[in-house]
């Protein structure tokens, strides 16, 4: 499966990005059983709001995926 971004996790692991859709985004850790979730927001650490989405009890901001 295609991966057009990674969000490292440890130095063996990180979040696959497969696919955007909408408000929705495929993703998987290192590539096993990708799954839909729904995009969101969450305040970051400086009071500000932040586009991600979350996976399992990970929340992924967009602003820290790496494209591939």
């Amino acid at each position: 499966m295609r991966v057009i971004g990674v969000y490292p996790l440890t130095n063996t692991g990180g979040v696959c990005v497969h696919e955007i859709e909408g408000d929705t985004v495929l993703a998987s850790i290192n590539g096993k059983d990708p799954i839909w979730c729904d995009v969101t927001e969450k305040v970051n650490d400086d009071d500000e709001w932040e586009s991600g989405f979350v996976l399992g009890s990970f929340f992924i901001p967009f602003s820290q995926v790496m494209r591939v």
